[in-house]
């Protein structure tokens, strides 16, 4: 399944087969930077749209990759269980709001 190279800085992605065996940094064509690797399940915005990238960025610093987040319910006997996956945020508001409530399932980049 394709994944997604993406360039904050410059709002492109592209799409990449990918081996995980064997999976190379990807510089961005335009800055060199080196692009961010993302699930398939990320859909970028139009470059154009500068308020969507900027959610996306956020997200992205703080440790949300666009990979499942869920929701959690508690059965009777204290054991967590997997209620539903969560839909990422499209503005900056709800973006916040999202990061709170889910951070404990963001991941710490070293």
């Amino acid at each position: 399944m394709g994944h997604k190279v993406v360039c904050l800085e410059c709002k492109i992605s592209f799409n990449q087969d990918i081996d995980c065996n064997n999976r190379k940094e990807t510089p961005c064509p335009d800055c060199g930077k080196i692009m961010i690797f993302l699930p398939h399940r990320f859909r970028p915005p139009l470059k154009r749209n500068d308020k969507e990238w900027a959610v996306v960025k956020f997200l992205v610093n703080h440790g949300f990759y666009y990979q499942h987040i869920y929701e959690t319910a508690e059965t009777s006997n204290h054991v967590n269980r997997i209620d539903k996956y969560v839909s990422y945020p499209n503005n900056m508001r709800e973006a916040k709001e999202f990061v709170e409530k889910y951070k404990q399932q963001a991941i710490k980049k070293k």
